[in-house]
């Protein structure tokens, strides 16, 4: 009976240092989506609520051709970025894997980590005024001079817009995703690679049957990542292209729509009805996603 009591009291104590951080959460992390929910109905602009105007707000967004095509926008995007991003990161980790020397090993994790400590903003802002400047003063422009083509305007194109968008941050390796899938083919039994070794298989049938689907988990968790930050991410928007040059809507997203209806066009009701469909959006990929994948294993 005297251990019950403890347990009992050890719990309640517990559960009263657990409060303040509850508190918090219900508070910044769970009222928001329940206020924005509350607004996706009705007119709000920022003074309030507002008036209750039921599917108003969805059935304009679903009747609207920015609407789609930002959606076109933000699967091409996210599609490329993913493929691309994940290829490209597996590649680098499987050269350094294969790297004899532990120096040079060493010194390769060393510089390809190095480029988290700068903040995403500061990149764009160099791909801006040095990759892709206008005029003979851009990398980009350059190279295409050297070989005899002529300057573009790269972010304010409508046709070279998306691309300038994809090609940004090139080589699409970001450091902390390729600690990790370095860390799952060190991971891989050295047994399965010598057996692999001893029937046959030379680098590529190694990587293709044995490492990738080994570094099943960690892709799984980067395609869910990918497909909700890809919804998510408007900075290159905010910061250089805004929804495209002119009327073309060629950058925009849905996300750059709700930041510019609730910033630009004071509607929060709107605005909110956005916020959903992405978070919608997220969701149902997210769950397709897990359950193919698992259906995969």
């Amino acid at each position: 009976m005297k251990k019950n009591q403890q347990k009992t009291k050890f719990q309640y104590k517990a559960f009263i240092w657990l409060s303040p951080a509850i508190l918090l959460l219900l508070i910044f992390s769970y009222y928001p989506p329940v206020r924005t929910l509350m607004f996706a109905f009705t007119d709000a602009n920022g003074a309030g609520i507002g008036k209750f105007i039921f599917l108003d707000n969805f059935i304009e967004l679903f009747s609207s051709s920015v609407f789609y095509r930002s959606l076109f926008n933000v699967i091409i995007f996210i599609a490329v970025g993913m493929f691309v991003g994940n290829a490209a990161t597996i590649f680098l980790a499987e050269l350094l894997y294969n790297l004899k020397s532990r120096f040079a090993s060493a010194l390769y994790r060393f510089l390809f980590i190095i480029p988290v400590l700068v903040p995403a903003v500061v990149i764009i802002l160099i791909w801006q005024y040095i990759v892709f400047a206008g005029g003979d003063s851009g990398i980009a422009n350059r190279i295409m001079s050297f070989f005899g083509g002529d300057n573009q305007n790269w972010y304010f194109d409508p046709k070279l817009a998306p691309v300038s968008i994809i090609l940004t941050a090139f080589p699409w390796v970001a450091g902390t995703s390729f600690l990790i899938y370095l860390a799952g083919l060190q991971n891989i039994s050295s047994g399965v690679i010598e057996a692999s070794k001893l029937d046959g298989a030379n680098l590529v049938q190694r990587i293709i049957s044995i490492d990738i689907p080994l570094l099943k988990g960690q892709i799984k968790y980067f395609v869910v990542m990918g497909i909700i930050g890809g919804l998510q991410n408007i900075n290159l928007q905010v910061l250089v292209t805004g929804s495209g040059p002119g009327t073309s809507n060629s950058t925009n997203v849905p996300a750059f729509m709700l930041f510019e209806q609730a910033f630009t066009y004071d509607r929060y009701g709107y605005a909110s009805a956005i916020g959903i469909v992405i978070f919608l959006m997220t969701l149902t990929f997210t769950i397709i996603n897990m359950k193919k994948l698992k259906g995969n294993d």
